[in-house]
C-alpha cells in the first residue's frame, strides 16, 4: 500500500507544479516562449526536461549490460549537440526572433518550405512522443499490474497535465525537477553499485568475467559512429531544444543555458554505465529482459518507499519527455500552419487554439501507441530522429553559416528531397 501512495503522491505534486505555471500564460507567445524572459537556467532546464528521459535512464542501463561503455552515446550525443548548439547555432537563432525553426527557414527558402519543414518534422516528434508513451505505459504496467490500453490512457493524461497548462514554463519547472531526479536516482543507483560491488576495480573485473566490453566502440565502429552522429543531428533538428533557445531573454542566457546542458547531459550515462555493468557481473540472468534491468536494481537494492519514489521519478523523467515534444509539435502546427490560414488571427482564442491542439496530439499518440504495443520503442526513436534530422538539419546549418550567400535557394530541391529519400530508404532496408 505505501509503494503505491508514495508513487501517486509523486505524480500528483509534479501535476501541481505543472499547472501553476498555467497562470500567468495570457498569450499564444507566452505559451510557446514564456514571453521570451527565459534565463540561462530555464533554458537548460527545458533542454534537459525534455531531452533526458527513458532512453537516457532505462535505456542507459540496458545498453550498458549488453555493450558496457558504448551505452554513453545517447548522453555523449546530446551533450556534444548542446555544445554545438551554445558555441555555434544560439546567437543566429535567437536574434531571428523565431518562435519556431521552419519559421526561421521559411525566411531563407520560403514560405512552402516553413510547411514543409514542419510537417515533417512534427512527424518525426510525434513518433518519439509514441515511443515515450510505450515506455511508460510499460512502467505503469509493472507498477500497478494495469492492462497496456489503460496504461497508455494514463500516460496520456500525465502528459497532458504537465504541459496543457502552462506551455514551456511548464515544461522548463517539470524539466527542473527532472533534473534534480535524475541526479538523485542516477547519484544514488551508481553509488549503491559501488559499494555493493566493492569498488571500481571489483566491478570492472566482475563485468568483465561476464563478457562486458569497455570500450565506446563495442558493437562496431561505424554502427556506433552513426548513433552518435544521428543524435547530435536529431537533438539540433528538433523544435522543443531549439525553441528553449528561441524563448531565452538575450543571446547570452541562450548561450549559457545551451552549454550547462551540455555539462549537465553526459555525467548521467556514465553514472547508467555503472549500474548497468554492475547487474552484467552480478546478476547475468537479466539477460533475458534487459529492459528491466534499471527498474529491478532499484526495487533489489533500496527500501520500498524509496523505490516507489524513484520509479514514480523515472516515469515523470518519461512522460517529460513526451510532453516537451507534444509543446514542440502544437508550436510548430500553430504557428507554421494554422495562424497562417485566412482570418484564423480574428478567430478563436490561441491559448484555447494551441492547448487544444495539445489535447489532439497527445491523444493522437497515444493511439498510435495502442496500434503499437508490439513494435520496439527504439526503432520509432531511431526513425523519428533521422526523420526530423532530413527536414531541418540541412537548411539550419545553410542559413546560419551562410545566409547571405546569393547560391542559398539553390539548395531548395534537395532540401525537399532529403525526407523522401529517407523515408524510401527506411521503407526498403
Amino acid at each position: 500500500m505505501i509503494y503505491n501512495t508514495i508513487f501517486l503522491a509523486v505524480l500528483a505534486a509534479v501535476l501541481i507544479v505543472s499547472l501553476r505555471a498555467g497562470r500567468g500564460v495570457k498569450t499564444d507567445t507566452d505559451f510557446a516562449l514564456s514571453g521570451r524572459q527565459a534565463s540561462a537556467a530555464d533554458v537548460a532546464w527545458v533542454i534537459i526536461g525534455t531531452l533526458v528521459g527513458g532512453a537516457a535512464t532505462v535505456g542507459t542501463v540496458q545498453m550498458a549490460f549488453l555493450y558496457g561503455f558504448a551505452a554513453w552515446h545517447f548522453t555523449l550525443g546530446s551533450g556534444l549537440a548542446c555544445l554545438i548548439l551554445g558555441l555555434f547555432f544560439s546567437r543566429a537563432l535567437r536574434e531571428s526572433a523565431s518562435i519556431t525553426v521552419a519559421q526561421y527557414l521559411g525566411q531563407a527558402f520560403g514560405p512552402r518550405f516553413q510547411t514543409y519543414s514542419s510537417v515533417i518534422a512534427s512527424s518525426g516528434m510525434l513518433m518519439q512522443i509514441v515511443a515515450q508513451f510505450l515506455a511508460a505505459s510499460a512502467l505503469l504496467a509493472s507498477v500497478f499490474d494495469l492492462p497496456y490500453g489503460p496504461a497508455i490512457g494514463l500516460s496520456a493524461l500525465l502528459t497532458l497535465g504537465m504541459i496543457a497548462a502552462g506551455g514551456i514554463a511548464g515544461a522548463g519547472r517539470v524539466g527542473r525537477l527532472k533534473c534534480f531526479l535524475l541526479y538523485l536516482i542516477m547519484l544514488l543507483a551508481a553509488a549503491s553499485a559501488l559499494y555493493q560491488a566493492g569498488g571500481w576495480g571489483p566491478l570492472i573485473k566482475e563485468a568483465r568475467n561476464q563478457g562486458a566490453a569497455l570500450s565506446l566502440f563495442a558493437y562496431g565502429s561505424k554502427a556506433a559512429a552513426v548513433d552518435l552522429g544521428s543524435m547530435i543531428i536529431g537533438v539540433l533538428s528538433t523544435q522543443i531544444y531549439l525553441q528553449a533557445v528561441f524563448a531565452a531573454q538575450t543571446v547570452r542566457a541562450a548561450r549559457r543555458g545551451a552549454l550547462l546542458s551540455a555539462a549537465l547531459i553526459p555525467p548521467l550515462g556514465l553514472l547508467g554505465i555503472v549500474v548497468g555493468l554492475y547487474l552484467r557481473g552480478r546478476v547475468p540472468e537479466l539477460a533475458a529482459n534487459t529492459a528491466q534491468a534499471l527498474p529491478f536494481f532499484i526495487n533489489q537494492t533500496f527500501p520500498p518507499a524509496l523505490a516507489a519514489f524513484f520509479l514514480a521519478g523515472l516515469l515523470v523523467i518519461v512522460l517529460g519527455t513526451g510532453a516537451g515534444l507534444a509543446l514542440g509539435v502544437t508550436t510548430n502546427l500553430h504557428n507554421d500552419l494554422l495562424v497562417r490560414l485566412p482570418g484564423m488571427r480574428e478567430g478563436a482564442n490561441p491559448i484555447v487554439l494551441i492547448r487544444a491542439g495539445c489535447v489532439a496530439i497527445i491523444l493522437l499518440a497515444a493511439a498510435l501507441a495502442w496500434l503499437s504495443l508490439h513494435t520496439a520503442i527504439l526503432e520509432w526513436s531511431y526513425v523519428a530522429m533521422g526523420l526530423r534530422g532530413t527536414a531541418v538539419f540541412a537548411g539550419l546549418c545553410l542559413v546560419v553559416f551562410f545566409r547571405n550567400a546569393p547560391w542559398i535557394r539553390a539548395w531548395r530541391p534537395l532540401l525537399f528531397a532529403l525526407p523522401v529519400v529517407y523515408l524510401l530508404f527506411i521503407a526498403l532496408r
